[in-house]
């Protein structure tokens, strides 16, 4: 099974020379592809330098149009599994293959990393996050899919291109063009009784606490509860 490994990017020179880097010497993805979704301080330039395929976007559609681009590229390519890593620095490369693996071995059609796992960890994880992912987040799934997640919102993830083939997987609509997009998809896939498993990964923070995350106050949040809410509720 091919899989392409997509990783949208925005605005983050500082961190991508040194994630590059270690995805050039271990990324085990098949294929791997750049989003660069209309960055403009300089993560551009370093793409194009990097020797890795990418995706040029002239302005910020939202990551979610980047991993739907990600997605088609992958159909093109004739890839079974597409997977996404943050652009941030914040995954390990070397753990993709945590989330790849159980799919290649026929284990799952949907895995997602958990920081929250035995095996898994997250240095510097602002104290907002440590509560509200497990008392509020993964509390409205179990609450909507009666599914117990240790951690729901992990963009570390990797899926079998069959979930978004099916007929009631509507991906390509626009209001998943933000944060709505990778969790609508983990959702479907959960709604349909796909297998979805959780894997330990490690996600590090920078130590400041600051510029740690791209998700604005208030309105990125609920782009990420509001796929799980319509979905679960059978909106959509």
């Amino acid at each position: 099974m091919r899989a392409l490994c997509v990783m949208p990017v925005y605005n983050q020179a500082e961190q991508l020379p040194a994630l590059l880097e270690k995805c050039k010497k271990v990324m085990p993805a098949d294929e791997f592809i750049i989003v660069d979704n209309g960055s403009d301080d300089g993560s551009s330039e370093i793409i194009e330098k990097s020797g890795f395929d990418f995706i040029r976007l002239e302005q910020n559609y939202g990551i979610g149009y980047g991993l739907r681009l990600g997605v088609e590229e992958a159909i093109k390519r004739d890839c079974e599994i597409v997977s996404n890593m943050a652009g941030n620095g914040k995954m390990i490369p070397e753990q993709m293959n945590r989330v790849l693996d159980p799919i290649k071995n026929g284990e799952a059609d949907y895995v997602t990393g958990s920081r929250f796992l035995d095996g898994g960890d997250s240095p510097n994880l602002p104290l907002f996050r440590k509560v509200s992912i497990p008392l509020v987040v993964n509390t409205l799934i179990m609450l909507l899919f009666f599914r117990k997640l240790t951690d729901a919102t992990c963009g570390y993830r990797a899926f079998k291109i069959d979930i978004i083939n099916h007929p009631k997987v509507k991906w390509q609509e626009k209001w998943l063009w933000h944060y709505q997009f990778e969790y609508y998809i983990y959702a479907k896939a959960l709604k349909l009784k796909y297998r979805c498993i959780e894997v330990p990964i490690s996600m590090i923070y920078p130590p400041t606490k600051k510029n740690y995350s791209k998700i604005k106050p208030f309105i990125g949040w609920w782009e990420l509860l509001d796929a799980w809410i319509r979905v679960g509720l059978g909106l959509k």
